[in-house]
């Protein structure tokens, strides 16, 4: 059996598309979320820091930092220009705790606290990348060459954790503050929609769009 070929993204020139948008929310009651307690380096990270997992909007319920995408798109609109993202080790955190783009961008990594940081990536339990990070040091840059979800963890700090999410489409983005997200110039047809979260999980829906007329979607989790 040959091995099978993934079909490479296609741009479709003059495309409208339409817009699919909606809110996530938290269903039920909002969970008091503990403090994360520190294990290294207290006199400058303190005792703990608020865990910062999960944030839920007290007044819409929104979720922040759901990342939402189109599972399977294949070609749509242009995709975005490859920026350099950016992952800094700053106040004992990661900063940001999400982060999306496309692949083929630069990852930059930095170290901006007066104590030792590593920043080790894992993609599917694997190491991608395991860099030391000393106080003051360089820039530490890499090529994110395939998409992929990758876990980020700090081992000298195991409190710290973030996700690196690169895609090969351009149709990816994330909830904001009150859980809100939008897609836009989606191609008409049926699509398959992912919602993650970091601590939440994972939820599916299949959509059908034309390209006359948005689409509003409402997600709750858990």
């Amino acid at each position: 059996m040959s091995p099978c070929v993934l079909e490479a993204y296609q741009e479709v020139q003059g495309l409208k598309g339409t817009v699919i948008k909606g809110q996530v929310t938290f269903k039920g009651e909002i969970p008091k979320i503990e403090s994360l307690q520190v294990n290294r380096d207290e006199k400058f990270c303190g005792q703990s820091l608020p865990d910062d997992s999960l944030l839920v909007d007290s007044g819409s319920k929104g979720i922040f930092n759901i990342v939402v995408n189109l599972i399977g798109i294949t070609s749509g609109k242009p995709l975005p220009q490859k920026n350099p993202l950016h992952l800094d080790n700053r106040g004992c955190r990661f900063q940001p705790s999400v982060i999306l783009g496309v692949e083929g961008s630069m990852l930059n990594i930095e170290n901006a606290d007066p104590v030792l940081h590593n920043t080790h990536i894992l993609q599917d339990d694997q190491t991608f990348l395991n860099v030391a990070l000393p106080s003051g040091g360089r820039t530490i840059r890499k090529t994110l060459k395939e998409a992929g979800r990758l876990a980020v963890r700090c081992d000298a700090h195991k409190f710290m954790r973030a996700s690196l999410h690169i895609f090969d489409h351009p149709y990816f983005t994330s909830t904001d503050e009150t859980g809100h997200f939008e897609l836009t110039q989606v191609p008409p047809g049926t699509h398959r929609i992912e919602f993650w979260h970091q601590t939440l999980g994972v939820k599916e829906l299949t959509l059908t769009v034309n390209e006359s007329v948005p689409s509003v979607i409402n997600v709750s989790f858990p």
